[in-house]
């Protein structure tokens, strides 16, 4: 049965933002591989690939070469495996990834298709006509265009983004390595050669389970919102997952989270409490429907102006957003513009910021 404990004391949603970052290996500092960091997030959002692989350093403690050569070697990959949206995935978890969410999105992308005049033969000849280039490290996106306008194929008004990525969501092609500062499509089966079976209900339990020991406390609509999967996905394999977690209840809201990560709490809280540069579109904001816990609602259009989607790096101190900030062009050592949500940053963090400075992992 699982453990329930009912949270009614002030400051228990901001407990709630404290454990996130237990979770998610941001605190305490950790040392484990690329690849290791990345299987435990299950998915880490990538849409902008400089940060995507800040965030896999900054949480494994190397250095964003080490994420490069994990790329290079087949450890981690990059594709579209939940909300349309591209993120770096343990490459052994993408297929099943893609036979869960990869359908719908292409079901999604229907009208559009559509529109640009995609059909499923135009896709299986654009593969037809990169097959023979793709073999080894494969081609950038501007190769991929050229080779197809050289055969014929039109590319313009998003026409070859789309069966780019239809070729994706098929596992007919991935992201691989990383050639000087552009990452490579390759061909998903010589990429990654073995996968984890594809069994859907175990493959939905075994996503969850992740999910909530990763980024809990969360609660099943930030899950399903995360996942991009369906309630009646979740449904029948809920009660086995739910046994292994234990449930926090906020504000009458119920979270689940790995009883470690609860467990953790005592000896590592104050470290929750120190400041903390996370970069743009990080998992510690993107991987909640509800980011309450570590960023105040009204603070939310200074990080995402507009409701664009467009998550900014943020500095986080007391386990809280308390302001966005940006590599800023330096001669010698880096160093970033710091701005405020609200008045100014604490004189904790003005004191932690040059450490904060020379240790984030600049991609």
């Amino acid at each position: 049965m699982t453990e329930r404990t009912v949270l009614k004391a002030t400051g228990a949603r901001r407990y709630v933002g404290r454990l996130r970052l237990l979770a998610q290996q941001l605190v305490p500092a950790t040392s484990s591989s690329p690849v290791g960091a990345v299987r435990r997030l299950t998915c880490l959002q990538a849409q902008d690939f400089r940060s995507g692989r800040s965030a896999v350093a900054l949480r494994a403690g190397c250095a964003v070469d080490d994420v490069d050569a994990a790329l290079n070697a087949g450890e981690i990959a990059r594709s579209w495996p939940m909300r349309g949206t591209l993120h770096l995935v343990a490459a052994e978890d993408l297929r099943w990834m893609l036979a869960l969410n990869g359908e719908p999105t292409l079901r999604a992308a229907r009208r559009r298709h559509e529109e640009l005049g995609i059909t499923q033969r135009d896709v299986d000849g654009a593969l037809d006509a990169l097959e023979p280039h793709l073999h080894g490290t494969g081609l950038d996106r501007a190769g991929i265009f050229d080779v197809w306008r050289g055969s014929g194929i039109a590319t313009d008004g998003q026409r070859g983004a789309h069966l780019l990525s239809a070729l994706c969501l098929q596992a007919r092609l991935v992201l691989g390595p990383v050639v000087g500062k552009q990452q490579r499509f390759v061909l998903f089966d010589e990429w990654i050669p073995a996968s984890a079976p594809v069994d859907r209900a175990a493959n939905v339990a075994d996503w969850a389970l992740r999910y909530f020991r990763s980024h809990g406390p969360a609660t099943i609509a930030d899950f399903r919102w995360w996942s991009g999967l369906l309630q009646r996905d979740l449904g029948p394999v809920w009660d086995a997952v739910r046994a292994q977690l234990v449930e926090l209840v906020v504000d009458d809201r119920s979270y689940f989270a790995a009883p470690e990560t609860v467990a953790a709490w005592e000896e590592h809280q104050s470290a929750t409490l120190r400041p903390l540069l996370t970069p743009a579109f990080d998992e510690i904001l993107l991987g909640y429907a509800d980011r309450t816990p570590t960023l105040a609602r009204q603070h939310m259009e200074q990080v995402v102006p507009g409701g664009n989607g467009m998550f900014k790096a943020v500095l986080l101190d007391g386990g809280a957003a308390v302001a966005t900030w940006r590599r800023k062009p330096a001669k010698g050592a880096a160093a970033v513009d710091v701005s405020p949500l609200d008045g100014g940053v604490s004189k904790r963090a003005e004191r932690a910021l040059p450490a904060l400075v020379r240790r984030y992992p600049f991609a």
